[in-house]
């Protein structure tokens, strides 16, 4: 078939062009336009492929994108393809939204149309009430003249998708905002208070529209709307009192409900067995708390329509009439009791989604997650997808239901519980399968009856001969040889009232089953609860009665069965499940005439609608002997881990539900939708950390709260946690020497307290507890605690390292509180109290549009700094805030993060592996210009806007840069401290200006993971390295490849980029490291995350930290991890001067409670007591030996090397180490 063959069918509405397949041509030649690497040829004949006559212009524009994207594996430039023709459809589907009629544009027509379609978006976003009003009072002619068309070119297929899926405005699903549009509203958001508020917003535009800059994801959700909340992410401090600890879980509620990231600092909280004066008893700690802020922070918002079907004990019902007490289905196939029903209000986006096997559509909010596998690419056998799975390669995983797309698998459990019934039998079964098929119960409920072709229908005679075996009389009538009845008395006898004498009803049921076993309060047939877990052969003998009554055979394979009933239809379903066949169907409605004929001879007439439920029976072993038909082989659905997969047929914006509900479910927290597994709530799973210091008297518990066994109500399996880390603790691990805990009721000074007042402090706490004066405390060795943090970060992935001393020793902001934790990322360090709840506002320059071969733009740099943090302070101003506490400490200090993105982008233009010595000083260059422009430029705001009203005081009023403070953390260490203060630029001008003009912001810099903004810009995610150089990446329109487009230039300049080496890339999981073909410089370029040691990632991050008032959010990697190593890499860290790291990731760790510690009693054995070898210069290359610690000979401490089970590993998932709540 060619193109000219196909004339695709118009809307109604529409006006098509004269020659449809001529703009086909046009479009995907204009989308290939000035890209080198790719064929306009090769696209229009893999289209080809897929089209057939009568077409939708969608499905040809779906069939243009998929067809561009299977050539991106073999060369990048693809991607951008793939991205222009999506474009085309975003076009045609914003300007005919806004035009009310069909109307679409090529890119060339869209440079001259943009402008006056930025005025009709906003004149129309106004009327949806979804823009700000105010921006209709900009000059708009100036702005949509300041538009870059152009720059619609510049995204990556996944960037365009992700702004297409998740950030583009639309109306009940469709989008009518543009990317220049997009880029525009959140310029002019951020300058509706500057003066002259055109120029700001174009210059603002500029940089975000160039990619050289972008906010954080709040930000460009909300900038511009209604509701303008544009912070990232919340510190808190809970106080010791009822009062306190639940208003701290109420605000972590509210921020929450708005995409806030949490950093909860619970040090202040009581200690298990501390006494409480008000009721003379004992505290039962902090956890029980915990748990309940883990509960608070996955329940807000993420529900599900209320006549979204559940599946109970009691059989499926609307997830509106479940409650407390009720049984539902959960993950592990058994039932767990609802312990509560949650309802909320709410006008959060929701999605609708459509799984093959289901009746119904799912309408649920955005972020509720489901169990799913993405990955797959929807041609794939289910053979390689298995293999796929027991490699490790593609998991179940908890997922958004926003984030899932067609061809996704989503989860259905197989219920494992069976209840038999006593004496029911296999014949029994039958026939009531046969009497909810087609059976009646007729006479006010005294007379049973079935009726059918007796030529055709076998059950006829089965009937007959159960009746007859259990001396049932029954009787028969029929019009014709083609119809008969079989009736029989509903009981033997019958019951008469005791004082009247008169029939109250039938006598002993003839049956094992009466009236409430087939009808519903309403009715309704359906299948009893008491027989909805009976043994598989009663099962497949209830089914074989039901499917030869109303269901039959189509084409001799396809096994359907009908119903008017809806409970009916449900329950086969649920009956097919429980033998592990997922069933698809439908609901239709169809008008009908139907003449009938009484048993006079007379005839009856009826006509209207007939409403009915079609379930489609996978005619597979088992169910296919039922009814005769063969057997098939080949299934839609892939089994695994006890559970089936089915695709998804589609997901898409859905209209907002008013009222939504939630389920909280005791043991697993999940329950079965009738279409898929989905856990009670959570957009991001665990949008909350909490921090604990490690003098708390709570602090092993608080080590277990990831943990999978041991009390359920001790366990936060949703909520982040981490350590927040003294100094001297870790001088008494390298001593050897022991750790007091205390409950800081008794000790409440040490909360506030760091370096060496701290130190002097708890030292005295100690000699109180040795007094018998302090009556809660508990000593431990300090090395054993340490080891059990690192066993658990390793075994759970939490709780994340920390250090409390750095943070505060270097923070700005000394005279005016205490940090007292960082952030849910771990990149944010300011100041929380009782009456302050810190909140920082984020953007990330892209640092690889700043670099070449000759290395940064040190002019392009600082303009784009400038402009950055004049944004980011502006944000302050215009941001909504859900709680005064936070508006009141922003307005104070007035924090700002700025950081970095595309640091690896930048090392492959310099040519720099990333594990080198060049990598680390390029680390150290680029931050220092960061910082230095940074600083200037708040100093200079300040000059224009005075300075942030707590400046007095600071040490930037003293003169005191970040790296100046460097020496106050050295000191309060003695000396020791192993940070480079080696500096470039002239600071000691910068430093005289800011003691004397102030600074706008109390804090400037902070290095967020900048997953999602990454993706929009096409570059790789902050200062990480990177993970693969060929993926699978999925989104809400199913799979695609991306590969790592320096590597591709690189192996096509030497002639080596070809399919064997695409194979190749794919065998070995992107890694080049056995590719024989591949030079050893770019094998050394390209190493990917697991290649390198994470020393170089910390010394780096070292070289960083001197320039950061705040922190980075520096994740570890570990390919094989070991108690030596881990131990080695963390005193590192904190010897290195870092302020926090973030997740330790493993390379076969990937779900973070499952891994095993063998024969470590759940201590990392080989963590060693004593000082371990001072950390060299730089780290050793990956493939030498790592550095042994210095082990003192006593036998309690020798050093053993740690067996790690790791095919379910712990840690972090690396395949989408996205978070959202910062960017």
């Amino acid at each position: 078939m060619t193109l000219s063959d196909v004339a695709p069918v118009q809307p109604a509405s529409a006006s098509p062009p004269a020659d449809p397949m001529r703009r086909v041509r046009l479009v995907v030649e204009e989308a290939c336009a000035d890209l080198p690497g790719v064929s306009a040829e090769a696209v229009l004949t893999e289209t080809r492929r897929t089209l057939y006559p009568g077409i939708r212009p969608d499905e040809l524009e779906l069939a243009l994108i998929m067809a561009a994207r299977t050539f991106v594996e073999s060369d990048p430039e693809y991607s951008q393809v793939s991205a222009r023709l999506l474009l085309d459809r975003l076009r045609r589907e914003a300007l005919s939204f806004l035009s009310g009629g069909f109307d679409e544009a090529s890119q060339g027509e869209m440079a001259r149309r943009y402008a006056d379609y930025l005025k009709s978006y906003v004149v129309r976003g106004v009327e949806l009430e979804q823009l700000d009003p105010r921006l209709e009072g900009f000059d708009l002619a100036r702005l949509g003249a300041a538009l870059r068309p152009e720059r619609d070119l510049d995204f990556t297929f996944l960037g365009l998708q992700t702004l297409y899926d998740r950030y583009f405005l639309h109306s009940a699903g469709t989008r009518y905002e543009l990317p220049q549009a997009f880029f525009m509203r959140v310029a002019m958001g951020l300058a509706l208070n500057e003066d002259d508020r055109e120029g700001r917003a174009i210059e603002f535009y500029e940089l975000l529209s160039s990619f050289d800059f972008m906010a954080s994801t709040p930000t460009l959700f909300n900038s511009g709307t209604q509701r303008a909340q544009l912070s990232s992410c919340f510190l808190t401090t809970v106080g010791d009192d009822l009062q306190g600890i639940f208003h701290g879980i109420s605000n972590n509620a509210l921020l929450s409900k708005y995409s806030g990231g949490l950093g909860n600092d619970w040090t202040p909280v009581r200690g298990m067995g501390a006494h409480i004066k008000g009721t003379n008893g004992q505290s039962q700690g902090v956890v029980p708390f915990l748990k309940i802020a883990n509960d608070t922070a996955v329940a807000v918002n993420q529900c599900f329509a209320p006549d979204t079907e559940v599946y109970t004990a009691g059989g499926a019902k609307p997830i509106s009439e479940v409650e407390v007490g009720d049984l539902v289905l959960g993950l592990s196939g058994n039932y767990r009791e609802v312990t509560q029903v949650m309802l909320y209000g709410q006008t959060d986006p929701m999605v609708e989604l459509n799984v093959k096997h289901s009746i119904d559509t799912l309408k649920v909010t955005a972020g509720h997650p489901f169990y799913a596998i993405q990955g797959v690419p929807l041609d794939q056998s289910n053979r390689r997808t298995l293999k796929w799975l027991a490699e490790d390669k593609v998991r179940p995983e908890w997922v958004a239901a926003g984030e899932l797309g067609k061809g996704d698998y989503v989860g259905q459990v197989v219920p494992k519980e069976v209840a038999p019934v006593q004496g029911f039998t296999e014949d029994d079964a039958r026939l009531y399968g046969i009497l909810l098929g087609d059976g009646h119960l007729a006479k006010d409920g005294f007379e049973w009856g079935v009726s059918g072709n007796p030529e055709l229908d076998t059950h006829l005679d089965f009937v007959r001969s159960y009746l007859t075996a259990r001396g049932i009389h029954f009787w028969e009538n029929g019009r014709d040889e083609s119809y008969v009845q079989i009736h029989w008395a509903s009981g033997r006898g019958v019951t008469r009232d005791a004082a009247t004498g008169r029939i109250s009803g039938a006598g002993e049921p003839t049956l094992p089953f009466t009236r409430e076993d087939l009808y519903d309060g309403d009715r309704a047939k359906r299948i009893a609860a008491r027989f909805s877990h009976l043994p598989q052969v009663q099962t497949r003998a209830l089914l074989q009665g039901l499917l030869e009554t109303d269901g039959g055979v189509s084409r001799g394979v396809e096994i359907y069965f009908t119903t008017t009933s809806r409970p009916l239809a449900t329950g086969v379903r649920y009956q097919l499940l429980r033998l592990g066949v997922p069933a698809a169907g439908q609901y239709r409605e169809r008008a009908q005439d139907h003449v009938g004929r009484r048993s006079d001879g007379s005839e009856i007439s009826s006509s209207g609608v007939v409403k009915a439920f079609d379930v489609r029976v996978p005619a597979v072993s088992g169910i296919a002997e039922l009814v005769g038909c063969r057997p098939l082989t080949k299934r839609n659905w892939i089994e695994h881990g006890g559970m089936v997969f089915s695709r998804v047929r589609d997901a898409s914006p859905a209209a907002v539900s008013p009222t939504v509900f939630d389920l909280k479910v005791e043991t697993d927290e999940s329950y079965m939708t009738a279409a898929g597994l989905a856990h009670n709530g959570g957009k991001r799973k665990g949008a909350v950390c909490a921090f604990l210091e490690t003098w708390h008297i709570d602090i092993e518990e608080f080590l277990d709260l990831r943990k999978n066994t041991g009390d359920e109500r001790r366990r936060t399996h949703d909520m982040n946690t981490a350590n927040w880390v003294p100094d001297l603790f870790m001088r008494r691990v390298e001593s050897d020497g022991e750790w007091t805990l205390f409950s800081p009721d008794e000790v409440p000074d040490l909360h506030d307290l760091y370096g060496a007042a701290f130190a002097e402090r708890y030292e005295s706490y100690e000699r109180a507890a040795d007094n018998g004066e302090i009556k809660v405390h508990r000593r431990v060795r300090a090395v054993d605690l340490w080891r059990r943090m690192l066993t658990m970060l390793f075994e759970t992935g939490h709780p994340w390292i920390t250090f409390k001393d750095p943070c505060n020793l270097r923070s700005p902001q000394q005279h005016a509180g205490v940090v007292h934790s960082s952030n849910l990322c771990t990149e944010i360090t300011l100041n929380t109290s009782a009456d302050e709840v810190a909140v920082c506002n984020l953007g990330s320059v892209n640092l690889a549009r700043h670099t070449g071969p000759g290395g940064i733009d040190r002019e392009r740099l600082r303009r784009t700094v400038r402009t950055a943090v004049r944004m980011l302070d502006n944000v302050i101003d215009v941001n909504y805030y859900t709680i005064p506490e936070a508006e009141r400490a922003n307005m104070r200090h007035r924090p700002i993060g700025l950081g970095l993105m595309g640091h690896q982008d930048a090392l492959f233009e310099l040519r720099l592996p990333i594990s080198s010595q060049g990598a680390v000083d390029f680390a150290d260059e680029s931050m220092e210009l960061i910082s230095y422009h940074a600083i200037e430029a708040s100093m200079e705001l300040a000059a224009e806007r005075g300075s942030y009203p707590s400046f007095d005081g600071s040490l930037w009023s003293q003169g005191i840069l970040p790296i100046d403070s460097i020496r106050l953390l050295a000191e309060s260490r003695g000396g020791e401290l192993d940070m480079d203060t080696t500096a470039r630029l002239d600071w000691a001008g910068l430093r005289e200006r800011v003691r004397a003009t102030g600074m706008r912001n109390s804090n400037v810099m902070a290095i967020a993971p900048t997953a999602t903004i990454a993706n929009i810009t096409g570059v790789g995610q902050s200062i990480e390295p990177i993970y693969r150089n060929l993926f699978v990446k999925s989104n809400m329109s199913g799979d695609f490849t991306v590969t790592n487009p320096y590597l591709v230039r690189d192996l096509k300049a030497r002639g080596r980029w070809d399919d064997d080496m695409v194979a190749q890339l794919k065998l070995h999981d992107g890694s080049l490291g056995r590719i024989d073909r591949v030079p050893d410089d770019l094998k050394e370029l390209y190493a990917t995350a697991f290649e390198i040691d994470s020393s170089w990632l910390v010394d780096a991050g070292s070289r960083r930290q001197k320039w950061l008032d705040q922190a980075q959010s520096l994740n570890l990697y570990m390919a094989v991890p070991s108690g030596r190593k881990l131990d080695e890499l963390y005193r590192r860290a904190w010897r290195k001067g870092l302020k926090t790291t973030y997740y330790l990731r493993s390379q076969s760790a990937t779900h973070v409670e499952k891994s095993t510690l063998k024969g470590t009693d759940g201590k990392l054995n080989a963590v060693a007591a004593g000082t371990a070898a001072a950390a060299p210069a730089a780290p050793v290359a990956p493939e030498a030996a790592a550095v042994p610690a210095v082990v003192p000979a006593e036998e309690r401490a020798r050093t053993e090397e740690l067996e790690l089970d790791l095919d379910e590993g712990a840690t972090c998932s690396i395949d989408d180490p996205e978070c959202e709540a910062c960017q």
